[in-house]
């Protein structure tokens, strides 16, 4: 039982390293990212639009800003998490039919042949 336990705390050391890791290397790209938004924006803007000059911080702060305006975190463009494929099943007008192969394997042997052919003949 103590094994088990042991093994318990050890995943979770690793989960926090885990977070920790990223979460500082999302703000470490962040970071870079507004370094190259600001040397952009520095060389741009001012002559096109005459606008300001902006600090490394403000680069950052824009790339971090507009990363909460218009980023989708995960989310199609509806607001919904993305839908994830189950390859064992598929929802047909709201019922479910398992897909397995030996079920597709029956199908084609009894019916898909046929089928088939006079599809082909008719084209």
């Amino acid at each position: 039982m103590k094994g088990n336990y042991d093994q318990c705390k050890s995943k979770g050391k690793i989960i926090l390293i885990h977070v920790v890791v990223g979460i500082l290397m999302a703000l470490g790209f962040g970071l870079v990212f507004g370094y190259f938004v600001m040397l952009l924006w520095n060389y741009l803007m001012p002559d096109i639009f005459s606008l300001k000059a902006i600090t490394f911080w403000q680069g950052a702060g824009l790339v971090f800003m507009l990363r909460l305006l218009f980023g989708t975190y995960g989310k199609d463009i509806h607001g919904h998490h993305a839908k994830k494929c189950h390859p064992y099943k598929r929802t047909t007008q709201g019922i479910e039919v398992p897909e397995s192969k030996e079920l597709y394997d029956s199908w084609w042997e009894e019916q898909g042949k046929d089928s088939y052919e006079k599809y082909v003949k008719n084209k």
